[in-house]
């Protein structure tokens, strides 16, 4: 993540279209990464909680620290999802219009 926000510092002081079409190829790397990266973690965080049934014998697995790592992982995955929508505003705004 830290290599996504200092992609994001990078596109903005670009000044010249020039600039910022020379870290597209860069840029376009990092976004393949970043999805690699969320679709890998798709399979652990959320995905084996059901519809949220295996919740019904909390007490006995001590399912609260499950709970507080799944949230944590939620965390992580909004968070990422966050710097790849940033990303794509960057991609965006570098494109030029015709």
């Amino acid at each position: 993540m830290r290599t996504m926000q200092d992609m994001h510092q990078r596109m903005e002081s670009a000044r010249t279209p020039a600039e910022k079409q020379a870290l597209m190829a860069e840029h376009m790397k990092l976004m393949q990464s970043g999805m690699e990266m969320m679709s890998r973690m798709g399979g652990k965080g959320m995905g084996g909680m059901g519809g949220m049934g295996g919740m019904g014998g909390m007490g006995a697995t001590g399912g609260m620290g499950d709970m507080m790592g799944m949230h944590g992982a939620m965390e992580r995955r909004m968070a990422m999802m966050e710097q790849m929508m940033q990303m794509m505003v960057d991609r965006e705004a570098a494109t030029p219009r015709r």
